[in-house]
C-alpha cells in the first residue's frame, strides 16, 4: 500500500484518511437510553419542545461515561412529548463525529481536537457550547516505572503512542513544545486507546497518553511515572455538537437537551460521590477512582463566543502548521448566528462567558 509522508514518519493512504475523516477506532455500540436513575431537574425550564422534525434523538456518548445517559434526564425531559431518545456509544470523540457525518446520530460531546479533523474532511457540523477542561491532571505522558525516560526531552527519537485526531493529539503538541521538541521529533504511533494501552504495557512503545480513570489506576499501582500532564496547557475545554440540518432545525429541542446536561451537570459537581457510584461500573473501575477522577473534571458550559471561537481557531491553525490536519479550517464556518444561539442555549448559561 502507498504511503504519504507526514512529519518524520509515512503513513498509509488508508490509514490518513482514518485520521483526517475521524475513522479512528470506529467500533460503536448501540444501547437505548435507560432510565437507571432520577435526576434532580428542579431549576430547569418546562418550556415545551415545539416543531420538531424528529420523533427519535440520536444521541452519542464515549465509554469514559456519561451522566446524563446514565440517569435518564433527557428520556424524563422528552419522552412525554412523543420524542424517544437512543444512545450510541463510541471509544472516542473521532468515530463519535464520523457517525455524526454519515447521519447515525444528531448530536454528542467531544475534545477540542476531533471537530477540527472533522471540518478538514467537509463534515457540517456546529458547535452548540462549550464546557470548559478539568484541572489537567485527568491525562497524562507517561512512561514504565523502570524505563531508561527520566524527563520529557529524553523522548526525542522514541515511539509515543496515543490516537491521532482525538483531544490526546494537542496534547502531546502542546506538551513537547513545552520541553522544547516538535512533534516530527518523536515516532508517533496512531493507536487506538486500548491498543496503544497494550502496546505500552507490552513496551513495543516507549510511552504513552494516559488518562483518567485508568491512569489513576496504575499510579496507585506504581507502574507508571508520569512526565508530563496536562495541566498548564491552555485549551478551550470540549464542546457539544451536532449536524447543521439538526442543529438550524430544532432549536427549542436542543434547548431542552443541553438544559438538562447542563442540570445533570451541576448535581454533579455537588454529589460526586454519588455520580461516581453510577459511573464506576459503567467504566469498570472502582468508586473511589472515579470519585478521583470526577474531581478533575468540570462540569459546566459556556456559550460559543468570540472568545470560544478564537481560542478553537488557534488550535487549529496550529494543527494546520504542522501539517496534522492537511486542510485550513474556518471555525466560523461551523457555528450559528447569535439569534440561532440565543434560542438553543440554556438561560442557565447564557452569562456564563
Amino acid at each position: 500500500m502507498k504511503k504519504v509522508q507526514i512529519g518524520n514518519y509515512g503513513i498509509s493512504r488508508r490509514d490518513l484518511l482514518y485520521a483526517v475523516y475521524g475513522l479512528v477506532s470506529f467500533t460503536t455500540l448501540v444501547s437505548c437510553g435507560q432510565n437507571n436513575a432520577s435526576t434532580s431537574s428542579s431549576n430547569v425550564s418546562t418550556t415545551n419542545v415545539k416543531s420538531t422534525s424528529n420523533k427519535v434523538v440520536r444521541i452519542g456518548y464515549q465509554v469514559s461515561g456519561d451522566l446524563t445517559h446514565e440517569k435518564g434526564a433527557i428520556e424524563k425531559r422528552l419522552n412525554p412529548q412523543g420524542i424517544n431518545v437512543t444512545w450510541s456509544q463510541f471509544v472516542s470523540g473521532p468515530p463519535l463525529l464520523e457517525a455524526l457525518n454519515v447521519g447515525s446520530i444528531d448530536l454528542g460531546p467531544t475534545g477540542e481536537t476531533p471537530p477540527i479533523f472533522a471540518q478538514a474532511a467537509g463534515t457540517s457540523l456546529i458547535y452548540l457550547v462549550n464546557t470548559p477542561p478539568g484541572t489537567g491532571e485527568g491525562s497524562a505522558i507517561v512512561v514504565l516505572k523502570d524505563s531508561p525516560i527520566q524527563t520529557l526531552a529524553d523522548i526525542k527519537g522514541k515511539k509515543v503512542a496515543y490516537s491521532r485526531g482525538t483531544a490526546q493529539t494537542y496534547f502531546v503538541v502542546k506538551a513537547l513544545e513545552k520541553a522544547g521538541l516538535k512533534l516530527s521529533d518523536v515516532e508517533s504511533v496512531n493507536l487506538p486507546i486500548a491498543d496503544g494501552r497494550a502496546a505500552f504495557l507490552n513496551k513495543t512503545v516507549d510511552a504513552f497518553v494516559e488518562g483518567d480513570p485508568n491512569l489513576i489506576k496504575l499510579q496507585k499501582e506504581g507502574s507508571i511515572r508520569i512526565l508530563q500532564n496536562a495541566q498548564g496547557i491552555n485549551t478551550p475545554g470540549s464542546y457539544y455538537l451536532a449536524s447543521r440540518n439538526f442543529a438550524t432545525n430544532n432549536a427549542d429541542l436542543l434547548k431542552a437537551i443541553l438544559e438538562e446536561y447542563y442540570q445533570v451537570g451541576q448535581w454533579a459537581n455537588k454529589n460526586r460521590r454519588a455520580a461516581a457510584e453510577i459511573l464506576a461500573p459503567k467504566v469498570k473501575t472502582d468508586v473511589d477512582t472515579m470519585e478521583l477522577a470526577l474531581t478533575r473534571r468540570k462540569f459546566d458550559m459556556r456559550p460559543i463566543t468570540e472568545e470560544v471561537i478564537n481560542a478553537q481557531q488557534k488550535i487549529a491553525d496550529l494543527l494546520y502548521q504542522l501539517k496534522v490536519v492537511p486542510k485550513q479550517v474556518n471555525i466560523k464556518e461551523a457555528t450559528l448566528t447569535a439569534q440561532e444561539y440565543a434560542a438553543i442555549t440554556p438561560d442557565a448559561v447564557k452569562n456564563r462567558a
